[in-house]
């Protein structure tokens, strides 16, 4: 019996340390969640902030091309002579367009050598015209280019549709992360269609005329729909 009890103190024994180490292994199991739970949070408001700065950045990339815009179709390459850019985009772009103001009374006085700040090619596929960035001297102009584009540049007959179009294609210069998420509702089959307003995009869906605003890079067409 001596013997007997003598085991059994030392299964108790046992039975009480793995009971200590048991309990210490469930109070390092909650210590370890919750710092795991404060890492999580601490990384969902890093992430909110790297969010909000891509945002800004953004932003202000967008609005520092608030007065360039990309220009399509224009008769050069990537051997026009760069001093030739800007008298290129003066005679084909901005003189019908200058002209156009001045008969509506928005400019009665033109400074066509303070136009133009810079005229540069940018390199495209051999099967794509090659694109102008044109940066203009003020953002005045860029609205006069928007605003008269139609009605004084001159028009082709686009042979895929049999339809009247412009010849030149003068679109803002948006960020490569505006560019893309442009682009994104573009190819949605839900968009009817899309396009940018000083760098914000906006667009239609399929079964409405109601304009929907892009606010931020990380919005997309289902956020936005939900929230409406």
């Amino acid at each position: 019996m001596d013997q007997l009890n003598a085991k059994m103190d030392k299964m108790f024994s046992k039975l009480e340390s793995m009971d200590s180490v048991l309990h210490s292994l469930k109070l390092e199991n909650t210590v370890f969640r919750e710092e795991l739970a404060a890492a999580r949070a601490e990384c969902k408001k890093k992430d909110e902030t790297i969010a909000q700065l891509s945002d800004q950045v953004n932003r202000l990339d967008q609005a520092s091309r608030a007065a360039t815009l990309r220009i399509i179709g224009l008769p050069v390459s990537a051997a026009t002579p760069a001093s030739e850019v800007p008298k290129i985009v003066y005679k084909e772009i901005l003189h019908p367009i200058i002209e156009a103001a001045k008969a509506h009374g928005d400019l009665p006085t033109p400074y066509p050598n303070l136009l133009i700040e810079s005229a540069f090619v940018v390199p495209a596929r051999k099967d794509k015209p090659t694109p102008v960035i044109l940066k203009l001297s003020s953002v005045s102009t860029r609205n006069l280019i928007f605003r008269f584009k139609k009605q004084a540049l001159p028009q082709i007959l686009d042979p895929a549709s049999n339809k009247s179009r412009n010849k030149y294609a003068v679109f803002e210069d948006l960020t490569p992360a505006t560019h893309a998420q442009l682009n994104a509702f573009i190819s949605d089959s839900r968009v009817k269609s899309a396009w940018t307003f000083n760098g914000q995009i906006r667009f239609k869906t399929q079964n409405s005329e109601s304009v929907h605003r892009v606010k931020c890079l990380s919005d997309t067409y289902e956020s936005i729909i939900k929230q409406k």
